[in-house]
């Protein structure tokens, strides 16, 4: 008697099959994150446009909380403004300074930082312009119902040209730029702000800024900003009152 052999379907993979199965294996591969893999460093950016007023240090000061509270690697300012009040300008500057995140202030296309904008992107962590924008004409002026009219009160002249001395020179920047933009209303465009040492960078956008300040060392951490994740900064209704 003979045995039934069991009956065997013998299936032919060609080089197609194969060529599937690898490319599973490939795109499996892909979509397994990485074990190491950390999170997007991000950077929060706040645009102040306009005169500097008290709701600048709010919006500056919630800003800067925002940054901390969040892990975020640095806070950029961009500046667009013809000036503003002193005190608002001395307490924006105290609190960036007392910031533990690091506060970057940038002057962007087609922006102006004049006067109290100046003395602001004196007082970040790293200065810098978009090309062809401009600083300075630092001068007080006091505001009356016939309009402006410059300070020359020798008193209040020299007590700004300290503050405003000791600014620069807390961030290594040029002493003698921060006296004569306020006794000589000087100004500067990006390239001779960058060479008198007023600033540290010209850059044409923020991504661009983030990119050249990439593995600098500030308030004790080393910035990872090149792929950083932007993230713009809305105020909350209660600070904009």
């Amino acid at each position: 008697m003979s045995k039934k052999r069991p009956i065997t379907m013998s299936v032919k993979r060609g080089p197609h099959f194969f060529f599937i199965l690898f490319l599973c294996f490939i795109l499996i591969a892909v979509s397994i994150p990485s074990g190491d893999a950390g999170p997007q460093q991000k950077v929060l950016v706040l645009e102040i446009s306009g005169a500097i007023t008290p709701a600048s240090d709010d919006i500056i000061a919630d800003a800067i909380e925002k940054a901390e509270n969040e892990n975020f690697e640095a806070l950029v300012i961009s500046l667009n403004t013809p000036g503003g009040g002193l005190d608002e300008t001395q307490t924006i500057i105290s609190a960036i300074e007392n910031a533990s995140v690091p506060v970057i202030g940038y002057v962007p296309e087609s922006g102006r930082a004049w006067s109290a904008g100046t003395l602001i992107l004196m007082g970040t962590d790293i200065a810098a312009m978009a090309p062809f924008t401009v600083i300075g004409s630092a001068q007080p002026v006091q505001m009356s119902v016939e309009g402006t009219k410059p300070i020359t009160e020798e008193k209040i002249i020299n007590a700004l040209v300290k503050f405003s001395v000791a600014t620069a020179s807390k961030h290594g920047r040029n002493e003698t730029f921060a006296e004569e933009v306020i006794t000589k209303n000087k100004n500067l465009d990006a390239q001779e702000a960058l060479q008198a040492g007023v600033i540290e960078y010209v850059a044409p956008s923020i991504p661009n800024l983030l990119t050249q300040i990439d593995g600098q060392e500030v308030k004790g951490k080393v910035l990872q900003t090149e792929n950083a994740g932007i993230e713009n900064y809305e105020p909350s209704i209660f600070s904009l009152l």
